[in-house]
């Protein structure tokens, strides 16, 4: 892996040249679930040969990243960044952390929304 940021499959303006399919070597599911919230953090560790794909998700992640930002900053569809990111969790060059689920918030209380919708029309 190398830090040069140039890449033949991508052009500043054109964006990907090549097709996601290719990107992912023909791959339409990822090898474990990524939400697009979940924080991405690369581990450091030393890999071999990589895709360039590859390569920028670990420069992104130097820093804790969500999924979302992934494919904003790589400017590549979220399913196929959750495929790369799969590779990536298998070979353990980066960690993750999922969102926290509250299940007791996942519905809100009727009387709260019926006050929001009040305040609202009250202005």
């Amino acid at each position: 892996m190398t830090d040069d940021d140039s890449d033949v499959r991508f052009d500043e303006d054109a964006g990907l040249l090549v097709r996601p399919y290719t990107v992912t070597g023909g791959r339409t599911r990822p090898a474990a679930e990524f939400h697009l919230i979940t924080l991405v953090a690369a581990t450091g560790r030393a890999l071999g040969e990589v895709t360039p794909e590859h390569s920028r998700i670990l420069r992104v992640c130097r820093r804790p990243t969500s999924v979302a930002e992934i494919s904003a900053h790589l400017r590549l569809p979220v399913a196929v960044i959750k495929i790369l990111l799969a590779d990536l969790l298998g070979w353990r060059a980066i960690v993750t952390r999922a969102p926290v689920a509250f299940p007791d918030m996942a519905r809100p209380d009727r009387h709260v929304l019926e006050a929001v919708i009040d305040a609202l029309r009250a202005l």
